[in-house]
């Protein structure tokens, strides 16, 4: 089985609801998310996938967010926008746009370099 990780970030403020603490106030981060994909199938050139390709599409997701307050943003603005509704929303989004020899092994959001949360569909 090969697997492949990408990184990229994004910059955005949100504020959780239902929430007592801190964090139930405006506030931003420097998001940082990793994506691990993997397959048992390589393609006549010998890759799963490009990587410049997966990195795009995770930038494509993440560019939704980025520089925005994520509570207006869909589906956000109808669901908590917490780290652990964002690596599912990236996962699924990516999910749908990948070839089908490829899974997505995790998705990994970091709001800052001591709190990460990654989502897997197993």
């Amino acid at each position: 089985m090969y697997k492949l990780t990408v990184e990229s970030g994004f910059s955005a403020a949100h504020r959780l609801m239902n929430y007592s603490g801190a964090c139930s106030n405006l506030h931003g981060h420097n998001w940082k998310v990793k994506l691990t994909i993997s397959s048992g199938e390589l393609d006549e050139s010998g890759i799963v996938i490009d990587l410049m390709e997966l990195k795009n599409y995770l930038d494509e997701c993440l560019q939704q967010f980025d520089h925005h307050l994520i509570n207006k943003v869909e589906p956000f603005d109808a669901i908590n926008p917490t780290s652990e509704n964002l690596a599912r929303f990236i996962y699924e989004w990516i999910r749908d746009r990948l070839p089908e020899k490829v899974d997505i092994k995790s998705v990994r959001v970091m709001e800052t370099e001591k709190f990460t949360v990654s989502y897997s569909a197993d």
